[in-house]
């Protein structure tokens, strides 16, 4: 798969691999202490370690998974990033998201996520994909049951208490969802 390949596009929004010049916004997106609240991750230090990481995970990731950059379809803004991730010990697929306060609230992440579900099924033939969020992040809880998730389990780590929601390939297929029309949120 070549990099115009792993591009998704919605009415809004285009998804794509990170990029070098990615790693300036990266940062900025990282070292906002309400973005980073409930992830369990670390901010990066500078820009040049959200390089760093940006090189190193552009050379790891499996062709159409990975977290992916989610621009302005029309101005090419970097919003944040969404994408499926292969947990290396478990080979479960999560679903994962973040981005600028700024787009909270419009959408943004559910079209993203939405996106990347169809992708996952569509187009890598998925069984079942998860999405995880910590139990006091309601907003992402509320993304993962708009787009057809059911609560699978309680999961701890590092001292984190994560809900764990997952949907299937046939369950996906066969709901109407109006998180595909970006005027629903």
């Amino acid at each position: 798969m070549d990099q115009q390949d792993l591009k998704i596009k919605t009415a809004r929004l285009i998804l794509r691999p990170f990029q070098p010049q990615d790693a300036q916004a990266l940062f900025e997106l990282n070292s906002d202490p309400d973005v980073m609240r409930y992830t369990g991750d670390r901010p990066f230090v500078d820009a040049a370690e959200a390089s760093d990481f940006i090189n190193q995970y552009r050379e790891t990731e499996d062709p159409g998974f990975g977290r992916m950059a989610v621009t302005n379809a029309q101005d090419g803004e970097f919003m944040g990033f969404c994408g499926l991730k292969r947990d290396a010990k478990t080979r479960e697929i999560d679903l994962g998201f973040r981005f600028f306060r700024r787009h909270w609230a419009k959408g943004i992440a559910t079209e993203a996520a939405a996106a990347s579900l169809d992708a996952g099924f569509s187009r890598l033939g998925l069984s079942e994909i998860t999405g995880r969020a910590m139990r006091e992040n309601l907003a992402s809880i509320t993304v993962l049951q708009k787009l057809g998730m059911r609560f699978k389990e309680i999961s701890e780590s590092a001292g984190l208490i994560w809900l764990v929601y997952s949907i299937s390939a046939q369950e996906y297929s066969g709901q109407s969802r109006p998180d595909r029309d970006p005027r629903a949120r």
